[in-house]
């Protein structure tokens, strides 16, 4: 199983599928390193670029 190298025990992984590029970049906060909740403007530019994902 080729995760086994990167994994770590005791630690949660995410494995992203189905990703999709977007043509225009999304600026967000220097550091962060864990997941974050984006903001309200960082939500309407991504739901501008892929209209067929509604929250």
């Amino acid at each position: 199983m080729w995760h086994a190298c990167w994994k770590r025990r005791a630690a949660w992984h995410l494995v992203l599928d189905d990703v999709q590029e977007l043509a225009l970049p999304i600026p967000i906060e220097r550091g962060q390193l864990g997941p974050w909740r984006p903001s309200p403007d960082v939500v309407t530019q991504m739901l501008q670029q892929l209209p067929h994902l509604r929250p």
